[in-house]
């Protein structure tokens, strides 16, 4: 059996994987984005059939949702880190009681118990339905 700090230092190194594969990825869309631009460019117009100008605007909109997923998930992953620095890592931030640790192995950037996840979603989403 692993001691507490084995299993915070292997959590925290999936972590910096994490935030590494992250990081690429966003570069990588990143240059997706400019490519496409460029190429755009290049041809001296966005598209020349409608069919073609709304494709072109959805596969930009979906990349920047894409990046924009990633962006909030790095964001996540660095508060992770910044909680394992401070010795806060695995303390509930709504409640402050520890964390599951099986969450914890499941999303290592969690934030929240399992109960104050639950209702942090539901709040959002009652906000996002009143809006």
């Amino acid at each position: 059996m692993t001691s507490d700090r084995e299993w915070l230092e292997t959590i925290r190194k999936r972590l910096e994987q994490r935030r590494e594969e992250l990081v690429r990825q966003h570069q990588q869309g990143l240059r997706f984005l400019a490519a496409e631009g460029q190429s755009q460019a290049d041809e001296g117009t966005v598209a020349s059939h409608p069919a073609d100008a709304a494709s072109d605007v959805t596969m930009a909109e979906y990349q920047q949702t894409v990046l924009r997923t990633l962006e909030e998930e790095l964001h996540e992953v660095l508060l992770a880190l910044d909680r394992i620095a401070e010795g806060r890592y695995g303390i509930c931030v709504d409640c402050g009681r520890p964390i599951e640790r099986e969450r914890l192995e499941a999303v290592p950037w969690a934030a929240r118990c399992i109960a104050d996840q639950e209702r942090f979603e539901k709040e959002l989403e009652r906000q996002y339905r009143s809006s």
